[in-house]
C-alpha cells in the first residue's frame, strides 16, 4: 500500500486523536514524528517528504509538511496516482474568458 492524498487525510485525522489520547503517543510525535506516522500507519513517508510537527500556545499540535523533491524526479513520469492529482478539465474561469463553444460565424470577439 502506498500513501495516496486520502489516505494522508485520513491518517493526519487519526493522528490528531490519538495525540490528544495518548500522552506517549503525542511525546513521540513531537520528537520523532516519521516514527510515530510510521507506528500508526505502518507506512514510511515517501522520499523527500518530511513532516513537522510543533505544539501551539493553546496546546493544539501543528503539522508542516515540508516537501524536497530530488532533482533526479524532475526527468521522471508521474504515476497513476499523480496524474489524477494533477489532471484537469474545464474550468468556469475558462467560461469567462473563452465562452462557451460558439457555432461558425458568430464566434464571441
Amino acid at each position: 500500500m502506498s500513501w495516496t492524498m486520502e489516505k494522508a487525510n485520513e491518517q493526519f485525522e487519526l493522528f490528531k486523536q490519538r495525540a490528544a489520547e495518548d500522552a506517549s503517543f503525542r511525546a513521540l510525535a513531537l520528537a520523532n514524528p516519521n516514527q510515530a506516522i510510521r507506528e500508526l500507519s505502518g507506512l514510511d513517508l515517501p522520499e523527500g517528504v518530511e513532516v513537522v510537527i510543533s505544539e501551539g500556545e493553546n496546546g493544539e499540535l501543528q503539522a508542516k509538511t515540508l516537501i524536497n523533491a530530488p532533482a533526479s524526479d524532475a526527468e521522471r513520469e508521474l504515476d497513476e496516482a499523480e496524474l489524477e492529482q494533477v489532471s484537469g478539465g474545464t474550468s468556469f474561469s475558462a467560461f469567462i474568458l473563452y465562452g462557451p463553444p460558439y457555432p461558425e460565424g458568430k464566434k464571441k470577439r
